[in-house]
């Protein structure tokens, strides 16, 4: 799972390189295109508004962009990525209302800064209309996402995870129903007050090309919705240690670009889908901690590309003599108990890849 997340944020950064490098240098008429001064001044005031502004090229007089983290249009001077991602910026007064005069951004990246536990400004972010990617991982926010994000229709990617922030009024439902163009979302830890139990409706109603989702300790319920198959451009589903209960869905077998399912910590209960273990593209499947979730483990076939395979906790059933022989990718294996307890499991010496391998109660003896 962190592996297809790393893999597009790859991609987001080299969009943002490719913006910054075709920055303000030289335009095509052989005419030299500085920051535009107003947006040079919204940079300085937010350099100031933080304790320990580790940004030596950040000077007055100096055109901004060829400041570090910033990347410019090179036909308007105008600033349209800025990427300030764990430079290790502190600050008590929160984020700088300055940051909104920046209306041409198209990438935003605040991530793995400290805010000091500071709200999120109330107002500011429906300016940012422009905005593809808005990254404030681990940046220290608490309280209320604001409404304001509701209004950035352009967003591609979305990034609020790793705070102490919460969606309550507005809700969920609200904050994300103009947000179609969304392929990435991540809200990890991201309390969901309200619409708790509408999440996944909400979700296929207003972001049907949503390709990342992942909303772990979210306080998510009730269980998914069929509407939910409606996004069949899933690459990964991660909402584990939530409350999800009723059966997992079988139209996840039919998400054939999936790579990474994390349902683990939650109240699925009833027969896993085999079918699920068809998926020709997933590496990733977590079903730990599920106690009322019955799992018949299938003869894998050799063109399996699981790597990470984590059923600790579930009710593990093998039907046939050896069912790990064919996974030459796994990584990682979790189990607690396995019926047969007698059935051999030789094959899991035979795991080359194997590195990290969990046994607790299985009745099968550690490689």
């Amino acid at each position: 799972m962190s592996s297809t997340r790393s893999l597009l944020h790859l991609i987001l950064l080299l969009l943002a390189y490719y913006y910054s490098t075709h920055t303000t240098a030289n335009g095509g008429n052989g005419t030299t295109t500085q920051c535009l001064p107003d947006h040079s001044s919204s940079l300085l005031q937010l350099k100031h508004s933080f304790h320990n502004p580790k940004l030596p090229s950040w000077q007055h007089g100096t055109d901004c962009c060829h400041w570090e983290g910033v990347g410019c249009d090179r036909a308007s001077g105008q600033v349209i990525t800025l990427d300030l991602g764990d430079r290790n910026l502190r600050s008590t007064s929160g984020l700088s209302p300055a940051i909104f005069n920046l209306t041409s951004l198209t990438n935003l990246s605040l991530s793995g800064n400290d805010f000091g536990l500071t709200s999120l400004p109330g107002f500011g972010f429906e300016r940012l209309i422009e905005l593809l990617s808005l990254d404030l991982y681990n940046a220290c926010f608490a309280g209320q996402i604001p409404i304001g994000i509701a209004h950035l229709k352009n967003l591609r990617s979305l990034d609020l995870s790793y705070n102490n922030l919460y969606l309550q009024d507005p809700s969920f439902q609200t904050v994300i129903a103009n947000l179609s163009n969304l392929r990435e979302l991540y809200l990890d830890r991201v309390g969901i007050l309200s619409s708790k139990a509408n999440w996944s409706v909400a979700l296929a109603d207003s972001v049907p090309l949503l390709q990342n989702i992942s909303l772990s300790e979210c306080e998510l319920s009730s269980p998914i919705h069929h509407s939910f198959s409606r996004l069949r451009f899933l690459t990964m589903i991660n909402l584990a240690y939530n409350e999800i209960s009723g059966q997992v869905p079988g139209f996840f077998a039919e998400f054939s670009f999936l790579r990474d399912l994390a349902l683990g910590e939650n109240y699925f209960e009833g027969q896993f889908p085999t079918k699920i273990f068809q998926l020709e593209n997933l590496s990733v499947l977590d079903l730990s901690n599920n106690f009322g979730l019955t799992v018949h483990l299938p003869d894998f076939s050799s063109g399996s590309n699981l790597e990470y395979l984590d059923l600790r906790g579930s009710n593990i059933f093998g039907a046939i003599p050896d069912p790990f022989v064919h996974l030459k990718s796994l990584k990682f294996l979790g189990l607690s108990s396995i019926e047969p307890p007698e059935q051999p499991t030789t094959s899991i010496a035979n795991l080359t890849s194997l590195n990290g391998l969990w046994l607790s109660g299985s009745g099968v003896e550690k490689p």
